[in-house]
């Protein structure tokens, strides 16, 4: 090898080295933005599983087929408020039955029996202007297909008298046959639809046997 060979090869090797070295630096921040971009799209499934969104209740026959009931408390007393204990409707009485339904949760049955159509008309309606919102309306009807009354059920918001004061929203069917007035009140619409149909299957008098 001459002199002027080795002078071309000995400046030709700082030159492919700084070419190595930028082509590493492209590799390198390549990875690098490759990597960050991973990251971020990691992200967001993340958060979505962090917080999911809750799923919507849903009740099917078979449930309210095997939700039972049984008898916890019996009370009754006049419409009259505390405050006017001699009202006109004084002579009105009602008779309230607490229920305790197999999965836990309780219940109210009450039954007004008026003294006129009109009056338990006047009830309905007053219960329908008490609602949040009414989610279910449809006439009774009696065997022979004629309008005995009507049928509701309404979601109602009430507040307790706790501190700090809550709400809770409870769920209530009632409806009117003729002169007589009744409604069953809940948290869950499933054990208010379960109980009025158990009713509906052995009578509201069957309520007296479940101990």
């Amino acid at each position: 090898m001459n002199i002027a060979q080795e002078i071309r090869q000995t400046k030709a090797r700082p030159a492919r080295f700084l070419i190595g070295l930028f082509v590493l630096g492209l590799a390198s921040s390549s990875v690098i933005g490759k990597q960050q971009i991973f990251v971020f799209m990691e992200a967001k499934p993340r958060a979505k599983q962090e917080a999911p969104a809750p799923a919507p209740s849903q009740t099917t026959p078979s449930t309210m087929e095997n939700i039972t009931f049984k008898l916890r408390l019996i009370g009754d007393g006049n419409l009259c408020p505390i405050t006017d204990l001699d009202c006109s409707d004084k002579d009105i009485w009602f008779k309230r039955f607490t229920l305790l339904a197999s999965d836990g949760n309780t219940l109210s049955l009450t039954s007004i029996p008026f003294p006129s159509i009109e009056r338990s008309e006047e009830k309905f309606e007053s219960t329908v202007k008490e609602a949040d919102k009414i989610l279910r309306r449809t006439s009774q009807l009696n065997s022979k297909g004629e309008p005995v009354g009507e049928r509701a059920l309404g979601l109602f918001e009430e507040t307790k008298a706790v501190k700090p004061q809550s709400s809770v929203s409870r769920y209530k069917l009632f409806w009117m046959w003729n002169a007589h007035y009744w409604e069953i009140t809940g948290e869950h619409s499933e054990d208010v639809l379960a109980l009025a149909e158990r009713l509906k299957e052995q009578g509201i008098n069957a309520v007296w046997g479940w101990r």
